[in-house]
């Protein structure tokens, strides 16, 4: 059996991938039933006035929701994986993944 089919277009062959993923599904975490008094991390992920839009999201999460503690990681360079997932995971409740424009 093959991992791909090829089928010509406009006189190209075209490789069409069907193999069957190896990829596990995996389930969500819960939702918290209340963001008051939580610990929330954010993930700064270093793309242009993310840093400026985050701390506005810091200050409406604490003044508006209750939230205890706010953390915020700044990735070094925006097209790397976050260095941070196994301590923003054993430190917080939740975590918002943070953009810029």
């Amino acid at each position: 059996m093959s991992d791909h089919s090829k089928e010509i277009i406009g006189g190209i062959p075209v490789y069409v991938p069907i193999g069957a993923s190896e990829t596990k599904p995996k389930t969500l975490a819960p939702r918290l039933e209340s963001i008051k008094g939580a610990r929330i991390g954010i993930l700064d992920n270093h793309k242009e006035f993310s840093a400026t839009v985050l701390q506005g999201v810091v200050d409406v999460l604490k003044r508006e929701y209750g939230v205890r503690d706010v953390t915020v990681w700044r990735k070094s360079y925006l097209g790397i994986p976050s260095p941070y997932a196994e301590e923003m995971a054993a430190s917080c409740d939740a975590v918002i993944n943070g953009v810029g424009h």
